[in-house]
């Protein structure tokens, strides 16, 4: 296969041409292992790692022994800082640390490259020839989406950098996300029914997956 070609619309859901895009990016075998650990890797990166439960040492309680040793008909105690008793300190429990680990560009590529192809078998790459909503609306933004089919299903709104216009339009729709090709992720597009983006976003977005393969195999 040389080229996958995909229609492109305007604003009103009208076919106006067509987009051709590199099979290895948008026609690539499905690979769930590599989407579910480029997902795990996401959702690490983001885990703020602050938990922290005391431990004995770490408590700031007096060291007396709270009863005497014999006679009280009461179980032992050296202290009140053991876990055993309540406000006591934490054996084993959670300290500050980092989830993220280390994932290799390669398997970040197939995988973003897995679910772009995924989005083209299933009809749910929406291509625009552009992408204005001068008012910022979120009414315009909405009517967009239902011309073009996708106001019942989610959808993840590309271009090729941020357009403020565009973000105010849609962040309050339900569902809808606005990102720039810069900010497209595994996690983000598996996570919305359709992708919405104009040629501009979707060309860059190759590019920046076609770029990603290069790197990984100079590693």
């Amino acid at each position: 296969m040389t080229s996958v070609q995909v229609a492109v619309k305007d604003m009103n859901g009208k076919e106006v041409g067509k987009l051709d895009l590199d099979p290895t990016v948008f026609a690539s075998e499905s690979d769930p292992s590599l989407v579910h650990a480029t997902v795990r890797w996401q959702r690490a990166k983001k885990r703020a790692g602050t938990h922290s439960a005391l431990t004995r040492g770490q408590m700031k309680r007096s060291d007396a022994k709270p009863h005497k040793q014999k006679g009280t008909g009461r179980a032992r105690a050296g202290s009140r800082n053991s876990p055993l008793w309540v406000g006591g300190a934490v054996i084993h429990g959670p300290q500050p640390r980092s989830y993220d680990f280390r994932l290799p560009k390669r398997t970040r590529r197939q995988a973003m490259a897995s679910v772009l192809s995924d989005k083209v078998r299933a009809e749910r790459l929406v291509i625009l020839d552009s992408l204005a909503i001068e008012s910022g609306k979120t009414k315009d933004m909405a009517a967009v989406l239902k011309k073009l089919g996708v106001s019942e299903k989610s959808a993840a709104i590309m271009l090729p950098e941020a357009e403020e216009n565009v973000w105010r339009s849609s962040k309050n729709i339900k569902g809808v996300k606005s990102l720039p090709v810069s900010g497209a992720n595994v996690y983000d597009l598996l996570n919305h029914h359709y992708l919405v983006g104009t040629k501009d976003a979707i060309l860059a977005l190759q590019d920046r997956v076609m770029q990603k393969k290069s790197e990984a195999a100079a590693e």
